[in-house]
Order: structure tokens, then C-alpha cells, then sequence
């Protein structure tokens, strides 16, 4: 999970969702953006979904408007950790898995799509 605070109007976080390719997250006054993870995807059985985004480069023209300072800091439960979806939240869409074996599946593929390319 990401949180997000945006202190000027400028932007530049951008998520692709079902109806465009990219679109512009919007900014507001005192709202925090929240980015979920694959895993909290899992856990949620999909009622709440990780997103593909990526950070634009503001225009030129802003330059001296934007300054932008990002801290990443991540939590990976532990690796014996079971992610399967909640009860109650409809038919599973995901089977039970640990964490350590979701991460080694995700780098796995990460890695054979480099080599193919």
C-alpha cells in the first residue's frame, strides 16, 4: 500500500484503468491517493484492486512550481503468511498461497518476460 499526498495542483500520477490507456489520478486539497498492492488485491477477493501506474514528468513550464519528494518505504508480511481472500466476500477468485510463494512466482515471471525480450 501506497499513500500519497499531493501539496500542489501540478500532478503527474497517472493509473491505467478500464476505459483509457492512462489516465491522470486528480488532485485535491487535503486528499490522500492510496495505491494497493497485488497482495490486498488478493486478500479482498477483488472488491479492492491493485493498479498499473507510472509518475509523468510535469510540463516545462512548471518547473519551478513542482518540487516533488517521494519516500518509499514497503511491508511484505511474513513469508509463511497465507494470502487468500477474506471470508464473506464472495466465491474465491484466487486459490491460498504464501507469500513467499507469490513473490517467487511474480519474479519468476518478471525474469522470463526480460529473457524473452
Amino acid at each position: 500500500m501506497t499513500v500519497l499526498y499531493s501539496d500542489n495542483d501540478i500532478g503527474g500520477l497517472a493509473v491505467m484503468d478500464r476505459a483509457s490507456p492512462w489516465a491522470p489520478v486528480p488532485v485535491a486539497d487535503g486528499v490522500f491517493t492510496v495505491n494497493l498492492g497485488d497482495l490486498m488485491m488478493r486478500w479482498t477477493n477483488d472488491r479492492w484492486r491493485s493498479a498499473l501506474h507510472r509518475v509523468v514528468n510535469p510540463p516545462t513550464a512548471t518547473n519551478d512550481l513542482s518540487r516533488r519528494l517521494s519516500i518509499g518505504m514497503f511491508f511484505i508480511p511474513n513469508y509463511d503468511a497465507v494470502v487468500a481472500p477474506i471470508a464473506g466476500l464472495g466465491a474465491s477468485k484466487y486459490s491460498p498461497t504464501t507469500v513467499a510463494d507469490y513473490r517467487t512466482s511474480r519474479f519468476a515471471s518478471t525474469a522470463s518476460e526480460a529473457a524473452a525480450k
